[in-house]
């Protein structure tokens, strides 16, 4: 290997070994959803792919998640960060969220580099979760995965996996197959809703030839029917008197606004995405709205407390060597929690009188209360500490202190020089 090649290895960073599972769902590049092994994992997929409020409702979730960012706390805080950014941490944990609400499970290829003791893990690789089959004893206890992939195209490719080179993600909620049958009443309703706007959108005519009791052949109301199939808005009509044409379906569709709101409130609720986030909450004050949101919040902090736990104990401690050096933590997304917090805080030192306000509560208690872990306050400790010697080296030295002595003499006359 050249000098050159060396330099540009090195700047590329720790190479990754290569994958032994398939990127995709098939040998081709376009992804067939009607040729794997689950077919109603694959309905799932589909739905989700379809967009509409289904996909914005599911996306409700990893953006509530990650909106508020994270942060790293341990010992290893800068290298566990710079881990993340190498790996693409906000994409690879969308993925792997929306995976776990759409089809139960979320699953990533863990690649470490060519050097695997200084690299155990240089990426974490995106895996459709229907393409795995999980295999398990007799106890429930995981024991690998099997991959297959164009099982009806003749290119069927079986791959067997360790569940160590896998990264699993198990939010225990999954959404379409929880509003399955929601999702479905919705899509008909919209559906035939649509239909019949298309078919009563246009006026429809109903035509009386002749006076009562006068017998019309039928060859002169087909003529007439004839004359209106090919009837166009600026066209006009010319009868004899005895033709008669009422229109009867001036009403248009009834309901329809009543109808979608039910099916889209069901849904909404099944989903468990409060209809302010995708744009609708009809009819809702301010105070109910703020409920809903606060409770989609609540949520949305216990997802994040899974996921973290889950990333923690698969990923990190396999990238420090040892379980607990660093470990990742979501920023609250709820934006009164730390208000509420800080206020409980306030009132409890308060409580305790002015001399001693850490009666009831200690300063350590506090601290956790508000997610700020003893080691990140000894840095900030240390780090002003540091600032605060530094300054006092800046500052000039304070004026000497004189005597009585001097003082007089400094108020005494002078004596002249001769």
């Amino acid at each position: 290997m050249t000098l050159r090649e060396r330099i540009i290895r090195l700047l590329q960073g720790p190479p990754a070994a290569k994958p032994k599972t398939y990127p995709g769902k098939t040998l081709g590049t376009k992804l067939n959803y009607f040729q794997k092994r689950d077919v109603k994992l694959e309905e799932y997929r589909r739905i989700y792919d379809q967009g509409g409020p289904v996909s914005e409702g599911i996306d409700c979730y990893p953006l509530m998640v990650l909106t508020n960012g994270y942060r790293i706390e341990g010992e290893r805080q800068e290298e566990a960060e710079q881990f993340l950014d190498d790996i693409d941490f906000e994409n690879i944990a969308w993925k792997l969220i929306v995976d776990s609400l759409v089809v139960k499970i979320g699953l990533a290829e863990i690649q470490p580099g060519l050097d695997r003791v200084k690299y155990p893990i240089a990426k974490l690789d995106h895996r459709y979760p229907e393409t795995f089959e999980e295999v398990k004893d007799d106890y429930g206890m995981l024991l690998g995965y099997k991959q297959t992939i164009g099982q009806d195209t003749g290119t069927k490719r079986t791959v067997d996996v360790r569940p160590e080179d896998i990264f699993r993600v198990d939010l225990g909620l999954p959404l379409i197959a929880r509003a399955y049958d929601d999702i479905k009443r919705d899509a008909t309703i919209v559906a035939g809703t649509a239909k019949s706007i298309e078919r009563h959108g246009f006026p429809r005519y109903h035509i009386t030839v002749g006076p009562s009791g006068e017998t019309v052949s039928q060859t002169d109301i087909d003529a007439i029917a004839k004359a209106f199939e090919d009837l166009k808005p600026q066209h006009e009509m010319a009868t004899p008197a005895d033709v008669k044409i009422e229109n009867i379906d001036d009403q248009g569709v009834q309901n329809t606004k009543l109808y979608g709101d039910w099916a889209m409130q069901r849904m909404c609720s099944a989903l468990g995405v409060p209809e302010e986030m995708l744009g609708l909450g009809r009819g809702s004050t301010e105070a109910t709205a703020n409920v809903r949101l606060q409770a989609f919040y609540d949520k949305i902090g216990t997802l994040q407390a899974r996921f973290a736990r889950q990333f923690n104990t698969q990923i990190l401690d396999r990238w420090a060597g040892k379980p607990g050096v660093v470990w990742l933590v979501f920023n609250d997304v709820s934006p009164i929690d730390e208000s509420m917090i800080a206020d409980l805080i306030q009132k409890l030192t308060q409580a305790s009188g002015p001399l001693d306000p850490f009666q009831i509560v200690n300063p350590e208690w506090c601290r956790k209360r508000l997610g700020i872990s003893e080691e990140e306050f000894q840095k900030w400790q240390d780090e002003q500490a540091k600032m605060d010697e530094g300054q006092a080296k800046l500052m000039p030295p304070p004026p000497e202190k004189k005597g009585w002595g001097d003082m007089v003499d400094a108020f005494a006359p002078k004596k002249e020089v001769k």
